[in-house]
């Protein structure tokens, strides 16, 4: 399992007061309880602890924690890259 993965199944288990979620990383946030207002939340707090702004239509084409995983490690190796001159 990815840091990143690691990272955001111990977020969502403070946010979400869960159970270990490393054998749910590719349930929906919907069946992990998470409404709308929820994911909005959660996300806040994912972006807040990787320093990362996520745009809610893609995390919510791979709506699971996996998924999200794929996309915080995206946008941070976006935002490790120098930018062209």
């Amino acid at each position: 399992m990815s840091n990143t993965l690691e990272q955001l199944c111990t977020i969502a288990q403070r946010e979400l007061g869960a159970e270990a979620l490393s054998d749910k990383i590719d349930t929906p946030f919907a069946e992990l309880g998470l409404d709308s207002l929820g994911l909005v939340d959660f996300m806040f707090t994912v972006e807040d602890h990787f320093h990362v702004n996520i745009e809610h239509d893609r995390a919510l084409q791979t709506p699971t924690l996996a998924g999200l995983a794929t996309l915080v490690d995206e946008l941070l190796t976006a935002k490790a890259q120098p930018v062209a001159a």
